[in-house]
């Protein structure tokens, strides 16, 4: 278990783009994280206002490690500059989402094509493990948990990269569609997403590129369900 929650960990922060030494101590890497999973828990929604004096109240620092934080979270376009010296948690369309995915489906075929063959079994394994994550998210209607699950899923791919350019870039798309999920009440169709998970695997055990490929573009291919109610759907 404890090599799983290493090898997820380093996904994680594969994905963040931030290496460790890119802050300048840990408080700020603890406060960026803390506020990263508060942004995905709901707990700082999008339009919220975001300062560094709360911020450093809220984790017993001082202004500047607070103020690193935030700075990290707009690189990755998660915080905006609003009115006077305040920020605010990012308001995404679905439109910017749409373009977003495109420019995430193009990333992930590059990475595709340098990963595919260097994927082990140990990744399929850890991967199987996150679309079972994702199918019982689904199940219970538990749209940030299968979000999660899903960014997962598609990190193994990026981790085996050489590309430090190709990961950073899929950083910020896969934030800003992650995001903008949260920003409008639409849903994504789980069974097509978990269909697509299920032909990513499968391609991976064959180390079939193009197969892969397929089932990148399946899984950026999303519908909108039209009710944001209806059973089977989850938030993308």
């Amino acid at each position: 278990m404890s090599t799983s929650v290493g090898i997820v960990d380093k996904r994680q922060r594969a994905l963040l783009a931030l290496p460790s030494g890119e802050l300048s101590n840990s408080s700020a890497f603890q406060v960026f994280e803390d506020m990263l999973a508060s942004i995905y828990d709901g707990e700082l929604a999008p339009g919220d206002p975001v300062s560094e004096n709360d911020i450093a109240k809220k984790y017993g620092v001082s202004r500047t490690p607070a103020r690193e934080a935030i700075q990290r979270l707009r690189e990755l376009g998660l915080v905006e500059a609003s009115a006077g010296r305040t920020s605010r948690v990012v308001l995404v369309s679905e439109q910017t989402v749409r373009h977003a995915l495109v420019v995430w489906e193009a990333l992930m075929m590059a990475a595709a094509t340098e990963t595919v063959t260097r994927i082990d079994a140990a990744d399929i394994e850890l991967m199987q493990a996150s679309i079972d994550e994702f199918r019982e998210a689904a199940s219970r209607g538990d749209a940030g948990r299968a979000a999660q699950a899903n960014y997962d899923l598609f990190a193994a791919l990026v981790t085996k990269s050489t590309n430090p350019l190709l990961v950073k870039s899929v950083a910020l798309t896969v934030h800003m569609i992650r995001l903008g999920g949260m920003s409008f009440p639409r849903w994504v169709d789980a069974k097509r997403l978990g269909a697509a998970h299920v032909a990513l695997i499968d391609a991976l055990h064959a180390r079939d590129v193009d197969a892969a490929k397929a089932a990148i573009s399946a899984a950026a291919d999303f519908r909108l369900a039209p009710d944001p109610d209806a059973v089977g759907a989850l938030d993308s």
